[in-house]
């Protein structure tokens, strides 16, 4: 294997090309020459028999085999024999009377002598004209005989003309002759080719051998398969020239090489990108997965565009998670601390013996443990969810707003799938940043929210309501608050109220937006919840 890696490409296409040439070459020229050789027999029995039959109709040869035949006569056989022969292009015009003595042939000496085939001439003498191979006084040849006829129709000779073998082999070799000149013609034809067929099969391959671009390949698929990122690249005609493992994990559906690109993934990736070129890379919600990407145009030459993305919904639902235990941390901290200060003064107004101020101050704890961690958790049975909104209802505080959770919310401990738990993070984490943004900027003496959940156990769906007394929204922006990457706030924003919708629409549940200018906006969501029982 390693010695054929070693033997160039051009050297192994003109070996292919050359080789499949004198193969099909040799085989025409075999056929060919067969064809020839039959031809060329053919031609000769052709010939043999129309100069027998001249020769026997000739009156010079019918008057020198008569019975009173003058030796002039006998004679002028012999030279109209030689003539004939020389004319016809044959080796001998044998003339033989009825009692098998020569009166013709190519040597001299043989004249008057008895025929050397008696078999052949008797059968000849008996009427049957017939072609004979024998071996002669001129060795092997190949004759006709044919019989002589005087006036009274009555056989009184025969004529036996012929080739030599080797006469008959010099004819087939002469006749072969351009077939193999044809075939050296075409061996240079096919070599001159060949060679031009390397040289441009080297230049299609940028002048790589063929085990070079059998391990770049491998080398590129292998790169390509081992990336954590989606890769896709379609031609101009939206069809996919190229993809890796990732794209098929993280885009299911999205096709083979070769098929069309699905209309909604190019609309989603290809098309968005020009509308938001500003943001890179470009994040985007399909089917409620969301995603991070950037798309490249495939120049030198043009081909199409590339596409790179990654899914960043479950680091996305991981932060959503440690952000709200981190909060619910965070709050129990800011609550320890707090009441381990306000034990200290106790236990010094206790050492003091002042327990009036002792009365006070242990009333006072209470209500704020109360109107913080007890009220939240006393409301909603969930750790997660609760420390969630305790650190929101700080956040909001830091803000100079209050968010207040309604007293009749209700949300039970429930046996949710994560992802559930995930997604109630990002419902009220957008909604409820969106609130405190829009508040942010208001010149409103008293900032507030009120939030109000509560859980339908029946219809197994979580009602959230979320009001704000800000500015509201213009009715020339409301409808387009959906779009994704639209905000009032600036560069990378307005993917908040997209993912609510998105995850929203993908339970079937109810998305409501109601906004009055100078009032504010109100927000009602009834989002269906998927427990483990039903999966």
């Amino acid at each position: 294997m390693k010695q054929i890696k070693n033997i160039p490409l051009y050297v192994i296409i003109i070996g292919i090309v050359v080789m499949a040439t004198v193969i099909s070459l040799g085989t025409t020229g075999i056929l060919l020459q067969q064809v020839i050789e039959k031809n060329e027999r053919e031609n000769i029995n052709l010939r043999l028999k129309s100069t027998a039959q001249i020769a026997a109709s000739e009156p010079i040869i019918i008057r020198g085999l008569s019975l009173n035949a003058s030796k002039s006569d006998k004679n002028s056989v012999q030279i109209y024999a030689q003539r004939l022969a020389n004319t016809a292009n044959i080796d001998f015009v044998v003339v033989v009377n009825d009692g098998l003595y020569r009166l013709s042939h190519p040597n001299d000496k043989q004249i008057g002598k008895k025929f050397s085939s008696p078999q052949d001439a008797r059968q000849t003498l008996q009427g049957k004209a017939h072609f004979s191979t024998k071996v002669g006084v001129l060795g092997l040849g190949y004759r006709y005989f044919d019989p002589v006829y005087d006036a009274n129709h009555d056989i009184i000779g025969l004529v036996s003309v012929g080739l030599t073998e080797d006469t008959i082999a010099r004819s087939i070799k002469t006749a072969r002759r351009p077939i193999f000149f044809g075939l050296i013609v075409g061996l240079l034809i096919g070599i001159v080719g060949a060679i031009f067929l390397a040289k441009w099969i080297k230049k299609i391959l940028l002048d790589m051998e063929p085990y070079v671009i059998a391990k770049k390949l491998v080398e590129k698929n292998t790169i390509e398969n081992s990336m954590m990122e989606g890769l896709l690249a379609i031609d101009e005609q939206q069809t996919i020239i190229a993809k890796n493992m990732a794209a098929d994990q993280l885009l299911p559906g999205i096709g083979n090489i070769g098929d069309h690109l699905p209309v909604e993934i190019f609309q989603t990736f290809f098309v968005v990108p020009a509308k938001n070129s500003d943001t890179n890379p470009n994040r985007v919600l399909f089917k409620t997965r969301a995603y991070l990407y950037s798309v490249a145009q495939l120049v030198s030459p043009a081909v199409g565009s590339l596409l790179l993305f990654r899914d960043i919904t479950d680091f996305k639902e991981i932060v959503a998670e440690l952000d709200g235990t981190k909060q619910y941390a965070q709050a129990l901290r800011a609550q320890t601390h707090e009441f381990m200060n306000k034990l200290q003064a106790i236990t010094g107004l206790i050492e003091l013996k002042k327990y009036d101020e002792v009365n006070k101050l242990i009333p006072q704890l209470t209500s704020d443990y109360q109107q913080n961690i007890g009220y939240i958790m006393a409301r909603v049975k969930m750790p997660v969810i609760a420390g969630f909104l305790i650190g929101k209802v700080n956040y909001a505080h830091e803000h100079e707003i209050i968010l207040n959770i309604g007293e009749s919310s209700c949300l039970p401990k429930l046996d949710i799938l994560r992802r559930e738990v995930t997604n109630i993070i990002k419902i009220l984490g957008n909604i409820i940043d969106n609130a405190v943004d829009a508040l942010s900027d208001s010149d409103i003496a008293q900032k507030k929210i009120d939030l109000l959940l509560r859980y339908d156990d029946e219809g197994e769906t979580l009602v959230i309501t979320i009001e704000d007394n800000g500015a509201g929204i213009a009715s020339d922006q409301f409808s387009n608050i959906l779009t994704i990457g639209f905000s009032t706030k600036g560069h990378g924003r307005g993917f908040g109220l997209t993912t609510v919708n998105a995850i929203i629409t993908d339970h079937q549940g109810v998305f409501d937006i109601q906004s009055t200018l100078n009032i504010g906006t109100k927000v009602y969501i009834e989002y269906p919840l998927r427990s483990r029982r039903s999966m």
